[in-house]
């Protein structure tokens, strides 16, 4: 009897633990919901490796909604570009709003640098997933628009990494919900766009030496004119010069550069006065050009008459 007794009480308190266990499940399941109002945690984003918002958050049947990714669809490394996430839902019962967008590399890995407008509507926090750092902007309770109806728009900016890393995507998932402080009568939708580096044909400067010479009328000066390339520019460079001085000539040995790497590439330029050149200082103006590309630089010529001259 005793041991009959023991059993039941042994069962009876089975159920009253299994019904408490139940309880607790069914608020854990609804607390964040509640909690999401001020941001959800981070990783639900839907890049991969990642959470989906619609594992906690109930499609009540109404109008899905959509989200629009407002990027740039190629990227300067270094650059700061201002982006948009816009979520709607006409449904009369989507009266808040909320998202969360991550940008990675191909190895998903953080890609460049979220920043908040510091409008108070969106925040930025630091997750891992897998291993994998990544970083996240996404709305604040203010950000939810309590209230709102047919669509939230978020701005922030997102500055490139500082060099060439690949394509970069941008994975946002958005949320029009009925603000009833729980995970049912919502409408979750995801968008993904990745960027591109921008394809840029290069770019050089000009620069010469000395800044400046001094000349007596019936002689020369020399200059050197240095071609620098950058960014991976390849291709000819034609030099000339203009604001000589009345009754002079300029030349250039070579008249052109070639640029086929890296390397800086020069030419001497000979500006040849006459006996009749007046006595005056010039702006020398020395430009190279590479089909749309022109670039400039100036050097002084001074003619004169007394012994203080340079003809170095």
């Amino acid at each position: 009897m005793r041991h009959i007794k023991f059993i039941k009480l042994f069962v009876l308190i089975f159920f009253v633990a299994g019904g408490a266990a139940i309880l607790v499940t069914n608020n854990s399941i609804n607390q964040p919901a509640a909690a999401f109002s001020s941001g959800p945690p981070a990783s639900f984003s839907g890049a991969p490796g990642e959470f989906r918002c619609d594992e906690c958050h109930v499609f009540d049947g109404a109008p899905s909604g959509a989200i629009m990714l407002g990027a740039p669809s190629s990227y300067v490394p270094g650059q700061t570009y201002q982006m948009t996430v816009t979520v709607s839902n006409n449904h009369p019962s989507r009266r808040r709003w909320g998202f969360q967008l991550t940008a990675v590399d191909d190895s998903g890995e953080r890609a460049g640098t979220l920043e908040s407008l510091g409008d108070g509507l969106t925040q930025v926090i630091m997750g891992t997933v897998s291993g994998a750092v990544r970083q996240y902007v996404e709305h604040t309770s203010a950000g939810t628009f309590d209230g709102q109806q047919n669509s939230a728009t978020w701005t922030f900016r997102w500055s490139a990494p500082a060099t060439d890393i690949g394509p970069v995507t941008f994975y946002a998932a958005g949320n029009g919900a009925n603000g009833n402080n729980n995970s049912d009568g919502d409408s979750i939708n995801f968008t993904f766009v990745s960027a591109l580096p921008a394809t840029t044909a290069g770019d050089y400067t000009i620069s010469i030496a000395p800044a400046s010479r001094t000349v007596a009328p019936g002689e020369s000066a020399a200059y050197t004119v240095t071609v620098t390339p950058s960014g991976g520019f390849t291709g000819t460079v034609n030099l000339s010069a203009a604001g000589l001085p009345a009754n002079a000539s300029a030349s250039f040995n070579p008249t052109s550069v070639s640029i086929t790497s890296a390397a800086a590439q020069t030419s001497m330029l000979t500006v040849t006065t006459a006996a009749n050149t007046p006595v005056s200082s010039s702006t020398l103006i020395i430009t190279g050009t590479s089909g749309a590309l022109q670039r400039t630089t100036n050097a002084t010529l001074t003619v004169q008459t007394d012994q203080s001259i340079d003809l170095a």
